[in-house]
């Protein structure tokens, strides 16, 4: 499983699984699919349809690392307690999404939220390279798979239901991150059962991509955890 293995990559809200290039260079055997709506079908409008679609991808998996709304996805499968799972991986996600909201209404005001969103998903001082090929990425997906990301991502909430998730889980967050800021890393921390907590320090939300060899490594460390169980 080290090297990846049984290992399912999930991205976030208008992104494709392009952001998870440095993982699958470490992971070369893990799966990273884009998720649905980006073949050109409808694209789901909530987390659970997300979950439907992908299913099979999913019941494949022995862990899942989520990023954002993939994290969400992640959550929402592990709620049915599948016997295969043997962990979880939430990065820059939480058991809410209501930041989502701040961009449908940016994404429906007109403007361009999208520039602002690119900008944002990184730590201030990243660098604009990161920033340019984000934004090229985003001005790439079709609006509408963008916008039913975003609406699947606000009208997630399991909160309430995080004690029926009985698999370990890794919880990694940015210091910087300004879009699902740290507060939510640490209600799941304190909530999810079988938490541990990994800051990346001065990362944003897409610490995958700002420092991938400390991301990599709370990963490497997660899956030899896993391994030996």
């Amino acid at each position: 499983m080290i090297a990846g293995r049984g290992v399912v990559f999930l991205h976030g809200a208008a992104a494709r699984r392009e952001v998870w290039q440095p993982q699958a260079l470490a992971f070369p055997q893990a799966q990273t699919p884009d998720l649905p709506g980006r073949e050109g079908r409808d694209p789901p409008q909530t987390v659970a349809d997300h979950v439907a679609v992908l299913r099979p991808v999913l019941d494949g998996a022995r862990v899942l690392v989520g990023h954002s709304l993939g994290g969400a996805i992640a959550l929402q499968y592990a709620l049915a307690a599948p016997a295969h799972l043997a962990g979880l991986i939430l990065l820059g996600t939480g058991a809410r999404l209501d930041t989502a909201q701040v961009w449908l209404r940016r994404l429906d005001a007109g403007g361009d939220a999208l520039a602002a969103f690119a900008e944002q998903s990184f730590a201030p001082g990243a660098g604009g390279r990161l920033t340019r090929k984000s934004l090229a990425m985003l001005r790439a997906l079709d609006p509408a798979v963008a916008r039913a990301d975003f609406a699947a991502a606000a009208g997630f909430d399991v909160r309430d239901r995080l004690g029926g998730v009985l698999v370990p889980a890794l919880i990694i967050s940015g210091t910087e991150d300004r879009l699902v800021p740290p507060r939510y890393a640490e209600f799941l921390h304190a909530h999810l059962p079988r938490a541990t907590l990994v800051w990346i320090e001065g990362a944003g939300h897409m610490a995958m991509l700002e420092q991938p060899q400390a991301v990599n490594v709370a990963i490497r460390n997660f899956l030899e955890q896993v391994t030996e169980r």
